[in-house]
């Protein structure tokens, strides 16, 4: 389907739930533009370039409540901003910081002539690059005046407010609609990725020169502070308590990251120093010293020692109380009721909004009920091993005969996006574990990909994540037993011994290639069952 829009459409409630989050930032953005402008209070563009990245972070969640091309041309203009606001921002903190260093050291006299010689010539190198910051400062003002001056030509700001308003509940009506029960296997998705991103960076965190993977860690850190942010309402508390954590380590990070940009910066200055036949580089408030500069720099490798032990000792505190496994569990178990389906729905209703997915791929409906017919029959004839009962045989059921929506959009990582649909169609009653198993299966059906690869799973219970593989495993077999999509298999029979499952399939003759498959597929079913799988 090369060329063609891939997103699957969000429904209803997600685009209402998608307003009620993005015209807040909107407002925060909008509101700090007139002290952007003027350029006398450094808080203006610290607001505004938050709000600018809370807005940027946000919108991609919502992406597919928007026309493409209204919603690239609104990422690149708020990429701009974003840009300009930085660069701006990130030299006030420079300079406030050196406003502040400046007077630490005029306060610290005393202990001798020496001392105060060194003092005196750390003084003078701060007050050098204060007077340059100064002056970069000045200019970039310039820029971030032209970069307003550009988004207001763009129009980007009253279509995004006009298409936020259009995706809420007009004025007037006081009806909410059915609950966005939709929203918190995304949610719960999102999450998820961002802390397994955020986690990824974990090993070199002891590692003090690992200075490259603390930045991406932080950078991390951040993504997932904003994702919580976005989601906060759909769950109880708003996720409050680890999104204070999240974002204590970015802010020991982000410190730490400050410390690295200044030793880079004195660390080239040295080498340049070192170089020159003249004693000093010459700038017109005074003279950097290479006694200054080693000075300063000195002073901001021990700050980075000292951050370093604290964002340690921060997070083995996190460790000891299991922090990240129970904000994983809390995007399951955590979930409001408002965002659950209202009750649970009887048998016919569940197959009828399962039988509405299946529609979507219609080309596929005769293999998924086929898959699906064999997988029971495996399920059933396995059941002295794998000990599981009527519930699980629907969501069995409900995964066999979805796990091929994916096809509506080709068949490039079909298993991935009916995954996707699965976690987002609002249509779907199930409770939010189940939707998660099921969606699990569905992305594991295909080649070697296992349950536990995927974010979602350790925010599971024990016995659902012994479900998800369980059943996993036996839907793979299943639709390698119609990997032609021929209907060949007609039943199958199970003999199982302490050492092995025998899987004999009938008719016997015609069905050597989906005996294969089958074989190739039943690696998963080894691993569960701890048992050689034969399909002979």
């Amino acid at each position: 389907m090369a060329g063609s829009d891939t997103r699957q459409a969000a429904g209803p409630g997600s685009c209402r739930f998608a307003a009620g989050r993005l015209l807040p930032l909107l407002d925060s953005f909008e509101k700090e533009i007139g002290g952007v402008r003027e350029g006398k209070d450094i808080e203006y563009i610290h607001r505004m370039r938050v709000a600018s990245r809370r807005l940027r972070a946000a919108l991609p969640l919502f992406s597919s409540c928007f026309a493409p091309g209204d919603y690239q041309a609104w990422m690149q203009e708020l990429k701009k901003i974003t840009r300009a606001l930085g660069e701006a921002r990130d030299t006030d903190v420079q300079l406030d910081f050196l406003r502040s260093y400046a007077k630490k050291i005029r306060k610290n006299g005393g202990n001798g002539e020496a001392a105060d010689r060194m003092r005196a010539a750390l003084a003078a190198e701060i007050g050098i690059f204060i007077h340059r910051l100064g002056r970069k400062r000045s200019v970039l003002q310039d820029h971030v005046t032209a970069a307003l001056d550009g988004l207001g030509k763009s129009g980007a700001l009253p279509a995004m407010r006009a298409a936020f308003l259009g995706l809420a509940v007009p004025a007037g009506k006081t009806k909410r609609g059915p609950p966005a029960t939709g929203i918190p296997g995304t949610a719960a998705d999102r999450i998820a990725l961002r802390i397994e991103e955020f986690l990824s960076f974990e090993p070199y965190l002891a590692d003090p020169d690992a200075i490259t993977e603390h930045h991406a860690m932080r950078i991390a850190a951040k993504k997932l502070r904003y994702t919580i942010e976005v989601y906060g309402p759909v769950y109880r508390l708003s996720l409050k308590k680890p999104l204070r954590r999240v974002k204590k380590v970015q802010e020991i990070l982000g410190d730490i990251h400050d410390c690295d940009v200044w030793i880079d910066t004195l660390a080239k200055m040295i080498v340049r120093q070192r170089t020159r036949p003249r004693p000093g580089i010459v700038t017109e408030k005074g003279v950097h010293t290479l006694t200054g500069i080693r000075l300063f720099l000195h002073d901001r490798e021990k700050q980075r020692r000292v951050l370093h032990r604290r964002m340690l000792q921060y997070w083995n505190s996190l460790l000891r109380v299991d922090a990240w496994q129970e904000l994983r569990s809390s995007l399951v178990s955590g979930v409001r009721t408002g965002f659950l389906p209202r009750k649970p729905e009887e048998a016919g209703a569940v197959r009828a909004a399962v039988g509405v997915l299946m529609a979507q791929s219609p080309d596929h409906q005769v293999h998924e009920m086929q898959v699906t017919r064999l997988a029971l029959a495996l399920f059933d004839q396995m059941a002295p091993i794998h000990h599981l009962g009527r519930h699980e045989r629907l969501i069995l059921e409900h995964a066999g005969l979805l796990h091929d929506i994916g096809w509506k959009f080709g068949q490039r990582a079909h298993s991935s996006r009916g995954r996707e649909m699965i976690l987002s169609e609002e249509s779907l009653p199930f409770t939010l574990p189940d939707r998660i198993v099921i969606a699990l299966i569905v992305r594991s059906h295909r080649r070697a990909i296992a349950p536990e690869s995927d974010a979602l799973y350790p925010c599971l219970s024990r016995a659902e994540q012994e479900t998800a593989r369980t059943l996993s495993a036996i839907l793979r077999v299943a639709d390698g037993l119609d990997y032609l999509h021929s209907s060949v298999v007609a039943d199958v029979r199970i003999t199982i011994t302490p050492e092995r499952v025998l899987i004999a399939v009938t008719p016997e003759q015609g069905a050597d290639l989906e005996r294969a498959r089958a074989l190739v597929k039943a690696d998963l079913m080894r691993t569960v069952f701890s048992r050689e799988v034969m399909v002979p």
